[in-house]
């Protein structure tokens, strides 16, 4: 009877978690487009991310690797704004995006996200406006679940963003199978920029492998020495 009583109360306890997760759960909006992620970064930091893309068939582009390092600065005339420079190293080479002012969201994902778009309009012929639109109502209304994962060597609790935007769309047709394309996001008040990775896939028909995978992940942060 004892080990009915125990077994009773901790169902009842994990029950009770899940409700109040549910309860305290940011909208897809929220945690994408609203929270100021980068007021929560010291001016002088630098993020650094991992970007991957793989492809499985070479009509389907090259695949390449990439760091991108975020240097997060606050303009002179208002220490609590931000504004975000991007270096991209791609082997010898290097690019840079921005600069990006920013108070709300985490501009590395837009980076990414807007590659996707391109990419996705290159090989559907498809228009990138429709695409972008397509992707960014999903980005308000997509799912969102608690998570946790490791960062830095420590386990940390955050918000895991899915959607599928194409799944139902009209014109899904005319992206065969990348309108299978699924993407998961990782935000957690516990690490730098609070997006700690974005994974983008598109599996092929038959759903034993993928076409495309890209991915983007958080690997660390620097601050600058202080100039005496």
């Amino acid at each position: 009877m004892l080990r009915l009583a125990i077994r009773t109360a901790a169902a009842t306890s994990f029950t009770v978690f899940l409700a109040s997760a549910a309860l305290a759960a940011p909208t897809a909006a929220e945690l994408f487009f609203e929270q100021p992620y980068l007021s929560k970064v010291a001016a002088g930091t630098t993020l650094t991310y991992a970007y991957k893309h793989v492809t499985a068939e070479a009509k389907l582009g090259d695949g390449f690797e990439e760091t991108l390092e975020m240097k997060v600065g606050a303009p002179a005339d208002d220490p609590t704004k931000r504004i975000a420079d991007v270096l991209i190293h791609r082997g010898d080479k290097e690019g840079e995006a921005g600069p990006f002012p920013t108070m709300n969201g985490n501009p590395i994902a837009m980076i990414l996200l807007e590659r996707d778009v391109k990419e996705l309009a290159q090989l559907s012929k498809g228009s990138p406006f429709y695409l972008r639109n397509r992707v960014r109502e999903h980005l308000s209304s997509g799912t969102v679940t608690p998570a946790r994962f490791s960062f830095d060597g420590r386990e940390v609790e955050g918000w895991k963003l899915t959607m599928r935007p194409f799944a139902e769309d009209p014109n899904k047709d005319k992206l065969l199978e990348l309108a299978g394309r699924r993407y998961e996001f990782l935000f957690s008040d516990a690490v730098p920029g609070g997006l700690y990775s974005i994974d983008v896939v598109t599996p092929k028909a038959a759903g034993d492998s993928n076409m495309i995978e890209t991915s983007l992940t958080l690997t660390g942060a620097s601050v600058a020495p202080a100039v005496k």
